[in-house]
Parts: structure tokens; sequence; C-alpha cells
């Protein structure tokens, strides 16, 4: 049986928290989580509508940070709420621990900050030297008086600003309503000029956010310490900052594998899982090792009269899956599918059953 190794995003996959945002939220008044938004939406806006060059999907987790300091957030502060708020995907401890005990080599890849990124490890017995995430030490940073408060007023500017909205169809800046173009160049002016002209502006050249190329380059690193070859790795995620790890995996012969992803997931992944609990991630790993790829898309092709769909597994390794499954419900696709639509909104709602509406519809 061949070594398959499982990377994984680590929100979404794993917690069911943004840490960011709700960092943001909790921290940054009046009015952080619309100020996160917007600013989450223009991240999407660079990195997917206009596809900046040089641009990665994830720096929203570099703009917010001289907004945190000028609120006056601390390196503790980030640690003990993020210790204090975790909040699991149901079932993902027993799903990591019977797959540890399976022999799966796991990483976590997250654009997540450290502090976040090593709470949610230690709850699932991670090794820390296989968690890849966003260092940050906010308290290295010295923040002027003068500059906290024009970055204060340049918070409520933004949380003030016309809603950033991004349909689907929109193909370009002038596919985007006057209100929403307005709200995009004041944020352009916020994030490429204002806060890069102050001292504090350092701190976005000296930040490296984990998403989007960085995720590739993760997983190679982990794919060398373990010498497991990109086609035999599976990788899971769910949003944005997924997608170019999804696109190389899969060019490889990989697994990318969207859970309870958003539309940008859905469509960059191969196979869909809907879940409620994280046990499908085992069984499909499982499924992936006994069978390689082909086994994994033949099971999520859609079932028919004279194409069942059939499992076939060692009875250790499918009865911890089926006492796992139990009760819980998944849905599993192919990117492929005729109706993607409906699986995208499918995917969107179990999103929200979960994680919230407004953690759900971030990028």
């Amino acid at each position: 049986m061949r070594a398959i190794q499982l990377d994984t995003d680590l929100e979404g996959p794993l917690a069911l928290n943004d840490n960011a945002f709700e960092l943001c939220r909790e921290f940054i008044q009046p009015q952080g989580a619309k100020f996160f938004k917007q600013v989450s939406r223009y991240d999407d806006y660079l990195a997917d509508l206009v596809k900046q060059p040089g641009y990665k999907a994830g720096d929203t987790l570099k703009f917010i940070l001289p907004f945190l300091k000028a609120y006056g957030v601390t390196n503790e502060q980030i640690r003990e709420f993020s210790n204090k708020t975790i909040k699991l995907v149901p079932g993902v401890e027993k799903t990591y621990g019977f797959l540890r005990r399976q022999g799966f080599p796991i990483f976590a890849i997250s654009a997540s900050y450290r502090q976040f990124a090593e709470a949610v490890g230690k709850k699932l017995g991670f090794d820390a030297a296989h968690l890849f995430s966003t260092e940050l030490d906010l308290d290295k940073y010295v923040l002027a008086a003068a500059e906290a408060e024009e970055l204060r007023r340049l918070q409520e500017e933004i949380a003030a600003a016309p809603e950033i909205e991004l349909p689907p169809e929109a193909a370009s800046l002038e596919d985007l309503p006057e209100p929403v173009r307005e709200a995009l160049a004041l944020c352009g002016r916020t994030f490429q000029e204002a806060v890069p002209g102050m001292d504090i502006g350092r701190i976005y050249r000296e930040v490296n956010v984990v998403g989007g190329g960085e995720k590739v380059q993760a997983m190679e690193e982990s794919l060398a310490r373990t010498g497991v070859k990109m086609a035999d790795a599976m990788y899971v995620g769910d949003s944005i900052t997924d997608v170019q790890a999804f696109h190389t995996v899969g060019a490889a012969g990989g697994l990318g594998l969207s859970f309870n992803g958003n539309h940008y997931a859905v469509n960059a992944a191969e196979v869909v899982v809907v879940a409620d609990s994280a046990w499908p991630v085992a069984l499909l790993a499982c499924v992936f090792r006994q069978w390689g790829k082909d086994g994994v898309l033949e099971l999520a092709a859609p079932e028919s009269p004279d194409k069942p769909r059939t499992i076939v597994l060692p009875d250790a390794v499918i009865e911890p899956i089926a006492r796992g499954l139990h009760g819980r419900g998944f849905n599993l696709y192919l990117s492929s599918h005729p109706d993607l639509k409906r699986i995208i909104k499918e995917s969107a709602e179990m999103r929200v059953r979960l994680r919230g509406g407004a953690v759900a519809e971030l990028g």
C-alpha cells in the first residue's frame, strides 16, 4: 500500500473559526466586523477579479494588522483570545486521531496567525513542526499616537463606506456598481498608499501571509520532509486561499478536496464534500490510499442503477469510519458535475449552518 500524505487548511476543515475576523470584531470598535468584511472583499477583488500581478489571496490578514495595533492589541491578547474561542468541526478530534493511527503524515497549512494555528494544533494533537502558518509578532512594532489616530479614522471610513459586494458573474471593475467601485478605491488608497507611507507600514513588508502561492510552497516543503510525491498527496481546503494548492496538487495527479467550501474552492477542487462532520475526510483519504485517485473520483461520480457506489476497504478501516459517520450526513460530488451551481449553494448552506453567516460568507 503506497504512502499517502494529507495536507489540510486549518480554518474550515479543522476549525469553524475565522480568527482574524473574530479578532477585528472583538477589538476594533466601532464596526470591526464590517471593517474586516470590507477588507476581505477587497482582497477577493485583487486576487480573483482583477488578478493583480504579484498579489496573493489572504493578504487581508496583513492589511488589518496596523489597525489591530492601533486599537492596542498585543501578542498575548491574540494568544488568549485564540485559545478561548476555538470552535472545532464536529468529529475532527477523533477523525484526525484515527488518521494518525492509520499512519498518514498530516500537515496543517493555514493563513491563520501562528497563535491561533498553535492553539488548534494543540487541541488536535498536531506536531508543532507540522503547522505552516503566518508568523506574527505584533509587539515588536511601535506605533506613534498620530498614526494610531489616523488608522482609527481610516478604519471608521472603510466601515462606513458602501458595502463591497462581488457578484460571481462580475468579470471586471466596470461590472460593479459605482458605490462599490468607490469603496474599492478607498481601500486601494488606504492599503496601497496611506498605510505603506506610515512608519507602521513596514509591517506590510515584513509579515508574509501563508496564502495562495505560499500554501503551495508549504505543501512542497511538507512533501520534501516526508518523501511523499505530490501525486500521492491529498489537499483539503475551503476558500480562495486554497485555489492555487488545489490546482497544483490536481495537476500533479494528487487529489484536491473542497470541504464545505465557498464558490472559489468548489470551482478549483476536483472533489466536493458537503458534510456536518470531519469523518468524510478520513473516508476519502483511506479510499485514496487503497484505490488511488481514480477510486475517489469513481466514488464521487453520480450514482446510477447500473453503477451504484461501492466502498471496499479493510474492516479495521471501514468500521471506525462507519461509527464516526453514523447519524451524520454528507454528500460527495465531482466539481465537473453539470449542476455545479446547486452544489455551490448546498456547500454554502452547510458553511452557514456550521460556521454562522458572518464567517461563512468570507472569501
